[in-house]
């Protein structure tokens, strides 16, 4: 975790460092990313650790990369990671970020310089905890969130941004099949 492309985070007892597998990122190649967890308080907290979207503002030209879940998707409780109090973990994601820019790159072009590492952590895990230790138990379905437990989901979620990363990026080189694919569309 001693490289220039770490960042680190911390809000009230949860610290973050995360760390970015490359440096140089292109449209549609996935953005690797390690990072540790510690919970420095007294109670545990999880982490919906197999949910990650990126997005892209092209205003601040940062693709923020979002672990955990924010809002359960569908109302279903997603798969958790407990963090104990006093605890440390290592977890690695990836996530691909979609961003249609120039083939051509000129100065007027805008494409993303930095990237920027989101953490949902579920701070109230009372509500959860059956549902967390079915989850222990390999249960195959998705267990469904009551309106209560979606509700508390939501009270219970603390978003922590990490510093933004610098990176480089290289425009991917489109395929025969894409370039015919847009001369059809009269796309370019």
């Amino acid at each position: 975790m001693n490289d220039p492309r770490r960042a680190l985070g911390r809000e009230d007892n949860i610290r973050i460092d995360a760390q970015l597998l490359q440096n140089t990122i292109s449209s549609g190649s996935p953005i690797g990313i390690t990072y540790q967890v510690q919970n420095l308080g007294n109670s545990a907290v999880a982490i919906a650790d197999k949910t990650t979207v990126a997005s892209y503002d092209a205003d601040s030209q940062t693709i923020t990369i979002s672990i955990g879940s924010e809002v359960p998707q569908n109302g279903t409780m997603p798969h958790v990671v407990l963090i104990n109090a006093g605890e440390k973990k290592v977890l690695t994601t990836a996530a691909t970020a979609y961003v249609n820019t120039p083939d051509q790159r000129t100065p007027w072009t805008v494409a993303p310089r930095f990237v920027q590492v989101k953490v949902n952590v579920l701070r109230d895990l009372a509500p959860f905890r059956m549902l967390i230790e079915t989850q222990a138990q390999r249960a195959s379905s998705a267990a469904v969130l009551t309106d209560e437990q979606f509700d508390r989901w939501l009270d219970g979620n603390d978003a922590i941004f990490l510093n933004s990363i610098p990176v480089r990026w290289v425009a991917r080189q489109r395929t025969g099949a894409e370039l015919a694919t847009a001369d059809m569309r009269g796309t370019f």
